[in-house]
């Protein structure tokens, strides 16, 4: 039972600090009520007119509040229309998650948006950049 007990609290438990403060230094951190992301751009900075990737990891989380990343997506808001792919998201480890296919076919402000959903409702992050 006390075993059990353990393994539920750890389970329940934030993802460590240092598991996201490692890769945040070179990151965008998004931040959010529940939770916040470190996104890593693939390549690095984010190209015009050639596909990227992201590499997403949630931290400061807790498994109970946790939701999936059902979608990322980029728009403009001053033009108001958005990329014209769409990205794949996998999920690769727990919390970790990577979206392909990404193009950013204008320079201008651009909004990556993420789209979570589950048990516990749903939730929206986003940051915005300038693509060149």
């Amino acid at each position: 039972m006390l075993r059990l007990a353990l393994f539920a609290a750890l389970l329940l438990a934030p993802l460590p600090a240092w598991a996201c403060d490692q890769i945040a230094a070179a990151a965008r951190v998004v931040e959010g009520p529940r939770f916040k992301l470190v996104v890593l751009a693939d390549p690095m900075p984010i190209p015009l007119n050639t596909p990227f990737a992201l590499d997403i990891r949630l931290c400061e989380a807790r498994l109970a509040e946790l939701s999936r990343l059902a979608r990322v997506d980029a728009w403009m808001p001053a033009h108001r229309h958005g990329m014209n792919y769409a990205p794949t998201v996998t999920k690769l480890d727990w919390g970790h998650y990577r979206a392909e296919g990404l193009l950013l076919h204008m320079p201008g402000e651009w909004e990556v948006v993420f789209d979570f959903a589950g048990a516990d409702g749903e939730q929206r992050l986003a940051f915005r950049f300038n693509a060149e």
